[in-house]
């Protein structure tokens, strides 16, 4: 019973658990309007069987939009831990610069990122990068983008016995689908090492489906697969998360 109700709590908030590739699209928050924006999420659950579980996570998100640029900040955590043993063990901080290059096609993005998780033995992973991002679809109903950027990445696991420098491509499909009180934001990612192509790459995949409730408040539902060719040792080369939750904006 006890390994049943772990499960359960870490398919509750992927956020929080997905490991090497960050989905940044979902995050982005369309607005007409210059200035800030943001929303914020926290979440706490205990469960008590043979022992004692707790499942703790935050979030906050915010964005600051011009006429021709885009600042974007996320900052996630999150501790699933019962008796001695922390079953998820993460974090991630990433800031993202976006400027319009042409008014209806091209932008040009520069990122950088920290982020642990001890469930896949990352002890510290940081990266830089940029690249340009072109607009496919933009109306009420239907965005569509595809990127390809360059990206450093620089990682160790926990042990701190093995060191990664990496230089690669970031590219990645995104869109979302908006019909009013249903919204539906589907990215794919691939990230190959430039000198390893075949051998060491990253895919990644996430859809996300948000039902507003009200005008401030919504339910979110969504599927997330990841699959790393070199993970390190003793780390699952597939990973999947099922999610649910609320969200609330300002």
């Amino acid at each position: 019973m006890k390994y049943i109700m772990v499960v359960l709590f870490c398919a509750a908030f992927h956020q929080y658990s997905i490991a090497q590739v960050v989905n940044i699209e979902s995050k982005r928050m369309k607005s007409d309007t210059v200035g800030w924006s943001g929303d914020a999420e926290a979440n706490f659950q205990l469960a008590k069987n043979v022992e004692l579980i707790y499942d703790f996570g935050t979030k906050l998100h915010f964005q600051f939009k011009q006429k021709n640029y885009l600042w974007l900040f996320l900052s996630e955590y999150r501790l699933i831990k019962g008796g001695d043993t922390k079953f998820v063990n993460s974090a991630f901080s990433h800031l993202r610069y976006n400027v319009k290059i042409s008014k209806e096609l091209f932008r040009w993005e520069a990122f950088v990122q920290i982020q642990y998780n001890g469930a896949l033995d990352v002890g510290f992973r940081g990266l830089a990068g940029t690249g340009p991002r072109m607009k496919l679809c933009d109306n009420k109903t239907l965005r569509m983008y595809i990127a390809s950027l360059y990206m450093y990445e620089y990682e160790e696991n926990i042990e701190k016995t093995i060191f990664n420098r990496t230089h690669r491509i970031s590219s990645y499909l995104t869109f979302t689908l908006d019909l009013g009180k249903l919204e539906l934001i589907h990215t794919t990612y691939y990230q190959p090492n430039v000198k390893a192509i075949r051998a060491d790459y990253r895919i990644a995949s996430q859809t996300d489906l948000n039902f507003k409730i009200t005008g401030a408040l919504k339910f979110a539902t969504g599927f997330s697969y990841r699959y790393e060719s070199a993970p390190f040792p003793d780390v699952p080369k597939a990973t999947y998360y099922l999610f649910n939750g609320l969200k609330f904006s300002f």
